[in-house]
């Protein structure tokens, strides 16, 4: 996979969940900001809300090293910015972001331009999808969740595509499931354990 396409998979893909084990997460304590830690590939995520969207810090493992990333979301839906050892990517939107009423207009999609370190690189189209509703339960905490597929098209790229469990009411999507062209599955993001606000 090139660097440009993990870029851009990094860039789209929302990872984000709930707590594993102790008390379930509610949708005041987010408002605090979350820390989201997975074990094995080591992950650890703090999400705080931003308006109608989140900032992300993350460390992610890679080559035995831990690498900083922190990311802008316009909804927690749909990320704008990733900055991270590779530089930044930077995605444009033509369309108003109106993902709040999905299960009522089932789709939304917008033109869409990628810039990188700030130069533009190439334009397509993203699509997101709402395919119903459901619950994800995570050890013994249970949340209504909808199904949406995400879909990013650009010019001469494979499609980047992401099966995600979103929760409305705590503003998270809980779990991640990265899926090829034709739709197997190709990694999936779960997290371990959760702490309300940053080093508490």
């Amino acid at each position: 996979m090139s660097i440009l396409l993990r870029s851009l998979s990094l860039l789209v893909g929302i990872t984000l969940a709930v707590p594993a084990f102790g008390n379930c997460l509610t949708a005041n304590e987010t408002k605090q900001g979350v820390l989201l830690t997975r074990e094995v590939p080591f992950l650890s995520v703090f999400y705080k809300p931003d308006g109608p969207g989140l900032t992300e810090q993350k460390l992610v493992e890679r080559n035995r090293s831990l690498q900083p990333v922190s990311a802008v979301y316009l909804h927690p839906l749909l990320v704008e910015k990733r900055v991270g050892p590779n530089g930044t990517h930077e995605l444009k939107y033509a369309n108003a972001i109106a993902l709040d009423d999905l299960p009522q207009k089932r789709n939304w999609q917008s033109d869409t331009t990628l810039f990188i370190n700030g130069k533009k690189s190439v334009s397509g189209t993203t699509f997101i999808r709402f395919d119903g509703l459901g619950e994800e339960t995570i050890a013994s905490c249970s949340y209504k969740v909808w199904a949406i597929n995400s879909r990013l098209e650009l010019t001469e790229l494979p499609p980047i595509i992401f099966e995600q469990y979103y929760s409305p009411e705590l503003r998270l999507v809980l779990r991640s499931v990265r899926l090829g062209p034709s739709g197997q599955p190709l990694s999936e993001v779960r997290f371990d354990r959760f702490q309300i606000g940053w080093g508490n």
